[in-house]
């Protein structure tokens, strides 16, 4: 299990140290949305181009701790060319993933 969790916290770092999708889309006519935590301070905003019902360009900004920006980068990767729906249904996913308790996991 050591060499997957080499591997994941290798992806989170990567993200972290080389964001994808990094910078500011102009508004309009892209859409932008923006997500603050009070607790710790994180704050990421999210820049979208939407052609038809796909979502064509995607940017992020904002500032924060390794996990937090590296999730964002993450993201944008993983709905960048998909449909609105589809890009719905991986956030929908990943949340569904977050809320598992950690003891759930163990198998």
């Amino acid at each position: 299990m050591a060499g997957l969790e080499d591997l994941y916290r290798e992806i989170i770092l990567d993200h972290y140290r080389n964001p994808r999708n990094r910078g500011e889309l102009e508004t309009p006519p892209a859409h932008m949305a923006e997500g603050f935590n009070p607790l710790c301070g994180d704050e990421v905003q999210v820049f979208l181009h939407v052609n038809g019902d796909t979502i064509s360009d995607i940017s992020i900004s904002g500032q924060g701790c390794s996990i937090s920006q590296s999730s964002a980068s993450m993201m944008t990767t993983a709905v960048l060319g998909k449909t609105v729906n589809e890009a719905r249904q991986v956030i929908r996913a990943f949340k569904q993933m977050m809320s598992i308790h950690g003891d759930d996991l163990d198998g």
